[in-house]
């Protein structure tokens, strides 16, 4: 059997995507506000005028106004995140639970990212820079589900995998459901900063 740590490693290495890489919102968010929000939130009996399948009336709710549901670079004042992490069973939580499954851990973590590089909807761009940091990155502790723990660098999530980086600088996806609750949480964080 080949030891965890290496498995951990030789798993799915993949390339890091161009420096400056920013959510996109066609690709990569709107997918999941088609899966998870468009049963109230499309069309135009929209519930609240709130239209997540039209770009234009979107927009109207990004701002940091008292009407805005996503605030460029806040993603913890935004309605939409402070609503989408609510637990299942309270009756704010979007989306509602009989309506359909919340958002992932993974994909709430994406769309605090968005959020925080600015809520930007055009191509792979950002509207509000993401604040820089000159702090080194930390070799950090990850163990999965099993038990088995490894040191990596967090470099970001990527669908429903974690991206990290070992000591040597190569990359590698890890999925975030085999990773313990503490990793997931990790990954979250960081990613949401």
């Amino acid at each position: 059997m080949i030891p965890f740590a290496t498995r951990f490693f030789l798993l799915a290495l993949i390339t890091a995507p161009a420096a400056g890489y920013a959510v996109d919102f066609e690709s990569e968010i709107q997918p999941i506000m088609k899966e998870k929000c468009f049963k109230c939130h499309s069309g135009p009996k929209a519930k609240k005028g709130l239209r997540y399948d039209d770009a234009d009336t979107l927009a109207e709710f990004i701002g940091d106004d008292e009407d805005a549901v996503i605030t460029p670079g806040k993603p913890e004042e935004s309605k939409l995140i402070k609503l989408a992490s609510l637990p299942r069973d309270d009756s704010h939580a979007m989306p509602p639970p009989q309506r359909g499954e919340g958002l992932s851990l993974t994909e709430l973590a994406l769309f605090k990212k968005w959020i925080a590089e600015g809520a930007s909807l055009e191509k792979g761009e950002t509207s509000t820079p993401a604040p820089t940091t000159t702090e080194e990155p930390k070799l950090l502790s990850w163990t999965n589900t099993e038990g088995n723990s490894l040191e990596a660098f967090f470099v970001r999530l990527e669908g429903s995998s974690v991206v990290l980086k070992k000591a040597d600088g190569s990359e590698f996806s890890y999925p975030m459901s085999k990773l313990s609750v503490d990793s997931r949480k990790q990954a979250t964080d960081l990613s949401a900063n």
